[in-house]
């Protein structure tokens, strides 16, 4: 056991006290206030990322807008082409499946002899029926034999009744005409 003995006077006591606490108080002043300045710190940080995060959202927003509206504008000329194309599609059935009969025309301008007129060209489906004049049974042999020599037709068809006289020969000739030599491909 320690025994003390107290020979200091009550006025310096209290004095040693109050230093004491003052000291004491002071202590907890200096970690509140390091407390506060922690807290507003923490407070401002906060603050900081939230007017940040506040900003890259609104300019995303905006960002947003001008794309919404470029991808209206892409999506109306995507419409557009979609309608274009369904149109030329549309056309491109149509004439693929039109028959030219200038083809057959050119054809035969081409195989015709000068003695050999047709007077008559009548067609069903792919079969076609002249009707014409021959000066002579040679022309008209010569253009029977440059139809069937000719790529395009088949089934050339000279009735050998229209072979009967030498000249000035009245002739009928059915053939058929090959698809694809008068549809547009």
């Amino acid at each position: 056991m320690k025994i003390g003995i107290n020979l200091l006077p009550p006025n310096k006591k209290e004095d040693i006290c109050n230093a004491e606490r003052f000291r004491s108080v002071l202590g907890w002043e200096a970690v509140i206030f390091f407390l506060a300045i922690l807290f507003f710190g923490f407070i401002f940080g906060v603050n900081y990322l939230l007017d940040f995060n506040l900003r890259v959202i609104a300019d995303n927003k905006v960002s947003d807008s001008r794309g919404s509206k470029q991808y209206e504008t892409i999506k109306n000329y995507e419409n557009k082409f979609s309608e274009i194309n369904s149109r030329i599609t549309k056309i491109s059935n149509i004439t693929s499946g039109q028959i030219y009969w200038s083809t057959l025309f050119s054809k035969l301008g081409k195989i015709i002899p000068d003695n050999v007129e047709i007077s008559g060209i009548s067609t069903k489906n792919f079969s076609i029926f002249f009707a014409g004049k021959a000066k002579n049974r040679e022309d008209l042999l010569l253009f029977k034999n440059n139809l069937i020599q000719e790529s395009c037709f088949e089934n050339v068809n000279l009735p050998l009744s229209n072979l009967v006289s030498k000249e000035d020969i009245v002739f009928q000739i059915d053939l058929e005409i090959k698809e694809e030599c008068i549809k547009n491909k």
